[in-house]
């Protein structure tokens, strides 16, 4: 389970999660933006595993906290922890822990990940982002050169939210998010048609804030630029909302599909400058 990618895009949607990422805006903008600062809770679950996954069973929560500034940067912090069952009758316990810092003109990166099996460290990536190059400094000091235009989560989600209200349905970037040591990943976003109201279902209390909030159904491929199969790596699906907020989470790896259902959203505090 080591190389599953919890993205801090998500947009995420983070994804990553994340790797799920979510933007915060100064107050001046904040009121033009309607973007809310928020700590999200999702219940995880097994949605599928083909014959060639060894997990059979998912169960843990997803927490997610963005808040910021455009005078500090924007902070995301998130940690992912699932039981996880293999199919030969063995538990073990997944968690991720993921912290990211954007500079608010998109120009500098910092970012950890750190990845625990049965409390025990399996993979930990840390590093930084300047002037396009990818300083590492863990697992080991390497670098990585970015292509020109490469961007990082939060003006990943403004780009998508742009080209949502803008009725675009497909849009493509190259996305850097700190969850691989050799490469960036190519990401395609499908933009579906949008609409307003809370979620429905078993996500339906926890998003009844939601209920006057516009939406749009968003679908992300990440591409290893170097993979020539064509195929994606892994896809984040989710319904999402003008305000930032995210609700049936679905990350497809292609032999195993987990879902993240919203069971908790606290607002948080709008800093200022």
């Amino acid at each position: 389970m080591s190389n599953l990618k919890m993205p801090t895009a998500f947009a995420a949607i983070c994804a990553g999660l994340f790797f799920l990422v979510l933007v915060v805006l100064p107050q001046s903008a904040f009121a033009a933006s309607g973007l809310m600062p928020h700590r999200a809770v999702y219940a995880m679950n097994l949605i599928g595993s083909a014959d060639g996954s060894d997990i059979a069973s998912v169960k843990g929560r997803l927490v997610l906290e963005w808040q910021g500034s455009a005078c500090e940067g924007f902070v995301t912090s998130q940690r992912i922890v699932n039981r996880m069952g293999s199919k030969q009758g063995n538990d073990f316990v997944s968690d991720f822990r993921v912290n990211s810092w954007e500079s608010a003109d998109g120009d500098a990166f910092t970012f950890s990940m750190v990845h625990y099996i049965n409390g025990n460290s399996a993979e930990e990536i840390s590093g930084e982002v300047e002037n396009g190059v990818v300083a590492f400094t863990k697992p080991e000091k390497t670098s990585l050169a970015l292509p020109a235009g490469t961007l990082f989560p939060t003006e990943h989600i403004r780009q998508m939210l742009d080209a949502a209200k803008a009725g675009k349905k497909i849009i493509t970037a190259d996305l850097f998010d700190g969850s691989d040591t050799e490469h960036y990943f190519k990401t395609t976003t499908f933009i579906g048609s949008g609409g307003i109201g809370a979620p429905g279902d078993d996500e339906a209390e926890p998003g009844a804030s939601l209920a006057n909030v516009k939406y749009w159904p968003l679908q992300i491929s990440y591409f290893d630029p170097s993979d020539i199969s064509g195929l994606p790596d892994f896809e984040i699906s989710s319904r999402f909302y003008e305000n930032g907020v995210s609700t049936g989470l679905v990350m497809d790896y292609g032999d195993l599909a987990i879902g993240a259902r919203l069971i908790s959203l606290e607002p948080l505090p709008v800093p200022e400058c």
